[in-house]
This record gives C-alpha cells, structure tokens and sequence, in this order.
C-alpha cells in the first residue's frame, strides 16, 4: 500500500511539473469568456492582439480610454484534480488553514495561483489603431511532493503596438451597405518593455537561502533569482475576408503573431529575457443582430504550428449573446469551458466571468480555474 501511495505521488509531481499554458501578449476578458475565439471577431479594445486585419472593417472614431482587467485564480473553486484523481483531500482548501510549514506545504502542493493585471487604452480611427498596454502576470506553484519545489513566472510588459488594416477587395466604403464582402490585410508593429523572472526554487535546498541571507542589496537579490530586462521590435499580420447580407455577417481570418519569434535585447540581469513565441491562428464568425437580440458563433484553431500540443487543445468554441443592456458568454477552450456576463451602463461596461487553461502539453490534463473581471469607463465611438 505505501508503495502504491509513493507511485501515486511520484506521478501526480511529474505531471504537474509541466506548463504548456502559450503566453500571448495580451488576452481580451470578453474573448476569454468566449473560448478565446476571437481571430475573426477582434472587435474590442484588444483588436490587434488578435488580428490587426480586422481594423478593415471598421468605421469611424473609437476610444477606449479607461480599461483595467484582472484575471485571477477562481477564488469559488478552490479544488483541483487530475484525471479524475481528487487532490483536494475532500475540503476546501483554504478552510481551516493550517499554520505548521509541513501543512502548509500540503495544502498548497500543486495548487497554482495566478494573478494578472492589465490595462490596453486604444484609439481607433477608421482602419488604424493604436494601443498603449502596461500588463503585468504571475504565477506561484509548489510542486512535487516528493522533493517540494517552488516554480515562480512574474512577467511585466509595457509598450504599445499600432496598426492598420488595409481593405484589397469589395466594399471601401464605411461598411454601411446592406450586402457585399470586404476582404482586407492588417499589419502591426510593437514595442515591448519586458520584465520578470521565471525559475524553480528547491525548497529543502541552499540556493534560494544563500541568495536571502548573502545578499542586501535589492537589485542584486532579484538578478540572483533570475530578473532579466529588456526590449524588443515585434511585428503581426493577418487577413480577414467579411461577406454581410442583410442582418448578417460571416467572417473568415487568419493571423500570423510575433514573426519569427519576437527576440528581446537584454538590458539587465544574467538570465534571458523570454522570446514572445510565433502564432498562427485561424477563425471564422458569424454574427446576426436583429436590434433587441442578435448573437455571434466564433470558431477558432491557435498555434497551428505547435506542433507538440495535441490538436484538441487547440480548438475554441465560443458563443455572445447580446440581450438589452446585458451580453452573455459561453465558450470551450481547448477542453474548457468559460461562462460570463457584461453589462452596459452609459459609458461604462463591466464583464466579470470564470474560465479554464490547460497547464500541461496533453489535452484536458491539468485544468487552472481562473476568474476574469474588468471595468471598461469612457468607451466612446462616433459615426463618421
């Protein structure tokens, strides 16, 4: 029976030593709640973070001024298991929190927390636009029950990325006609100031204790963790083809993220800044609005050419529906499913929802629970 126990942690350690999580740049809370399926919808604030071809098809002047966004660890669901294996010692997690190390240690044993913050203040005008974004994420973990380690990811990225997307066929116009297709290539450029460390930490050993203990001065602390800094030029492009008949809208897109791989010049530290990874994406939409309801259907297939991620965990299903005042949201991403709500109140719009990541490289192996929430204040558009 002990042997069999030890087996069972050796197995649960090993398999939550992996993250397969692909870090984008940065994530709409809308799309989120959508499966992030979103390449053909990109109609937010976050539009050339998706698809900067999508700027084809829009009209007029818009501002998103005011934008915070928070995505945490779901704080309602606080337990966590692993192919049908409950690790959650039948509890909750946080209830009765112990204060001895030892149990504390295996309350949190595989448990990863998350906390992201984020602003992206955009302008829009006609087929460009261009967004400030300051967003900053971390990661905590402890694993391995067997030789406890602790994984840490603090990533800050600040900039500003600019775009336009170019109409080549069909309607130029300001896209008021009743029917006719519009087909349209975007680029973008960016600037990223990156931040942040990422390594493991043993827990029983001297490395993380001599770095404490030897060492005053801040700036040398954190290099000896493993902080890097730096910055880099990266650039996007895409193609969006929309065909509108009537109250309805059929869109196909594809965009192609972090050419080659968006490689940063280190300015501090020893470790390596993370390289921004290429993407290739593909989506399609359908949107019809009827006035007082209309909905949009999104299908999306991410990182086409990963080609060590399981295809499932690459598909992303997700559903709007925009009701008086309110919209509500479903999706699956990638095995997981996201469900939330926004609602509209003059010039400010609140979303608040709850959504799934797969943190291993197989499908639907270790699910992290996260909440999103985000406050949208001034969001103006005008016609022209």
């Amino acid at each position: 029976m002990k042997n069999l126990k030890l087996i069972l942690i050796l197995f649960l350690s090993f398999a939550q030593s992996a993250n397969a999580e692909f870090m984008y740049l940065a994530r709409s809370p809308q799309a989120l709640l959508m499966g992030d399926a979103f390449t053909a919808v990109a109609d937010d604030a976050y539009t050339l973070f998706y698809n900067p071809a999508a700027m084809g098809r829009h009209s007029g002047v818009s501002f998103y001024v005011i934008n915070p966004a928070f995505k945490l660890t779901n704080p309602v669901d606080v337990k966590l298991s692993l192919d049908g294996i409950d690790t959650s010692m039948n509890t909750d997690r946080f209830n009765n929190f112990p204060s001895d190390p030892a149990l504390i240690t295996e309350r949190i044993l595989g448990y990863p927390l998350y906390l992201s913050l984020g602003a992206t203040p955009t302008i829009k005008m006609q087929n460009f636009a261009m967004t400030f974004f300051g967003l900053s994420k971390m990661m905590f973990s402890l694993e391995n029950a067997i030789h406890p380690t602790l994984e840490l990811d603090y990533k800050t990225d600040t900039g500003f990325i600019m775009g336009y997307g170019f109409p080549i066929s069909g309607h130029k116009g300001k896209g008021k006609t009743t029917s006719g297709n519009k087909t349209s290539l975007g680029v973008a450029v960016k600037r990223i100031n990156r931040t942040g460390l990422k390594d493991s930490f043993d827990l029983f050993g001297t490395r993380l204790l001599d770095i404490l203990n030897n060492t005053t001065n801040a700036q040398d602390i954190r290099r000896q963790l493993g902080y890097a800094k730096g910055t880099a030029w990266g650039f996007d492009t895409g193609i969006d083809s929309t065909t509108t008949w009537g109250n309805s809208e059929l869109s196909f897109a594809t965009s192609l993220l972090d050419i080659g791989g968006t490689r940063f010049s280190k300015e501090e530290g020893d470790a390596d800044v993370p390289t921004q990874e290429m993407s290739l994406n593909f989506g399609s939409a359908l949107k019809q609005n009827w006035g007082f309801f209309g909905y949009t259907f999104a299908l999306d297939y991410h990182n086409a050419i990963d080609y060590n991620s399981a295809i499932a965990s690459k598909l992303h299903l997700g559903l709007k529906l925009d009701l008086p005042i309110i919209d509500l949201f479903l999706g699956w991403n990638g095995g997981y499913s996201s469900l939330g709500i926004a609602a509209d109140v003059m010039f400010m719009r609140l979303t608040v929802g709850l959504y799934g990541v797969e943190l291993s490289p197989k499908f639907a192996e270790r699910q992290d629970k996260r909440a999103v929430i985000s406050l949208e204040l001034l969001n103006i558009h005008v016609d022209l």
